[in-house]
């Protein structure tokens, strides 16, 4: 994908300025008497990957199509967020995945279109999406293949499962495409003369084989709360995340919830991304979301060391975030940022600037007991 692209499909009216240093761009185009608004990384800048600039541009994507009620395409060709910004990109895809999964209740249909690569928070992004389209050569993951291949013993085995082929087999809402312009408009307006609309919450709960409460999620409940423990800091597996996610909406409706969260990070290991760990940690912000639209409350409280996917499946659409005085709030944990960028990761941020960049939504150090 490159810039010309969205202009190559259709005639459009921008919406982001085109002469914007961004990896991003935006528009609204008419496609067989359709108007829908379409976003774009730019891979050829940056890689495609999504800090500060970025963000803004999809989210006013995203308000421009809820408020006009405009169907939305993204395509997307990213090396994901931004590391060297730090930790401040935690804040914009929070406050971006947010809207998009708001943004769904307005928008007439979400489509992504998936280029050569779709790593960490971009793949979360894909994953909002009604539908995707996955070219031949898409690789998707939620870590870059760098990380992958330092935490798996054989490449090969990596490459296997973040390809097109695996992925469509794990994605209800996934199909080919040869990615040709006359093949995308093609499959543009196929998508647009369907009914374009699922439950992203789909599988969510059948996934695990754990009987709740598990070892890693306990649950309490009172006659006006009820609380959930992620426990222990090692990343979650795909059990782990189903078992959230179904823990969560067991509860009784209208109950606020307290959601503790020790874990560290996404999982880094093959076996978990190979039961697409996007699409299992879109499902369980998809699962706050609903809670949260459904009037309940749902307050995460970052008890320890939290970082990359799993923050944003947590921190996305809670209600409030707040960190006790053991939490922590990072892009990737040190030692996972040091093999991405000589430098790792930056200094922990002070509270103040959590709050500041909107990671957290309270400064107050708070535990249940």
């Amino acid at each position: 994908m490159t810039s010309h692209l969205l202009q190559d499909i259709a005639p459009q009216t921008p919406l982001s300025d085109p002469l914007s240093p961004a990896a991003a761009q935006s528009a609204v185009i008419e496609l067989e008497g359709t108007r829908l608004v379409a976003v774009t990384t730019l891979p050829e800048r940056a890689r495609g990957a999504i800090g500060k600039r970025e963000t803004a541009i999809f989210r006013q994507a995203i308000a421009t199509a809820s408020e006009h009620r405009l169907p939305l395409m993204m395509l997307i060709d990213s090396a994901g967020a931004k590391v060297d910004e730090g930790v401040a990109v935690q804040g914009d895809l929070r406050a971006l995945i947010g809207d998009l999964l708001v943004g769904r209740q307005r928008i007439p249909g979400v489509l992504a279109v998936l280029g050569h690569n779709t790593f960490g928070g971009a793949s979360l992004v894909a994953m909002c999406a009604d539908q995707r389209l996955y070219t031949p050569a898409n690789r998707l993951a939620m870590s870059g293949p760098r990380l992958l291949y330092a935490r798996n013993l054989h490449q090969h085995r990596v490459d296997a499962v973040i390809s097109a082929a695996s992925r469509l087999r794990r994605d209800p809402a996934g199909h080919a495409t040869s990615g040709t312009l006359t093949a995308l408009r093609n499959d543009i307006a196929r998508w647009l003369a369907s009914s374009r609309r699922i439950d992203l919450n789909v599988g969510s709960a059948t996934e695990s084989v754990a009987t709740l409460p598990s070892a890693r999620v306990s649950r309490s409940q009172q006659e006006q709360h009820a609380w959930i423990t992620c426990h222990g800091s090692a990343p979650p597996d795909h059990r782990d995340l189903a078992d959230l996610a179904q823990a969560i909406q067991r509860l009784p409706a209208g109950l606020s919830l307290i959601l503790r969260c020790q874990w560290s990070c996404h999982s880094l290991r093959a076996i978990d991304e190979a039961r697409l760990q996007s699409l299992a940690l879109v499902r369980l912000a998809s699962t706050i979301e609903h809670r949260v639209r459904s009037g309940a409350a749902v307050e995460l409280v970052i008890d320890g060391e939290l970082s990359g996917g799993i923050y944003l499946a947590l921190a996305a659409c809670a209600s409030q975030v707040k960190l006790t005085a053991r939490g922590r709030v990072r892009s990737l944990p040190s030692r996972v940022a040091a093999l991405i960028t000589p430098r790792g990761d930056h200094p922990q941020a002070s509270a103040e600037h959590l709050h500041a960049l909107g990671i957290i939504d309270t400064l107050e150090a708070w535990d249940e007991h």
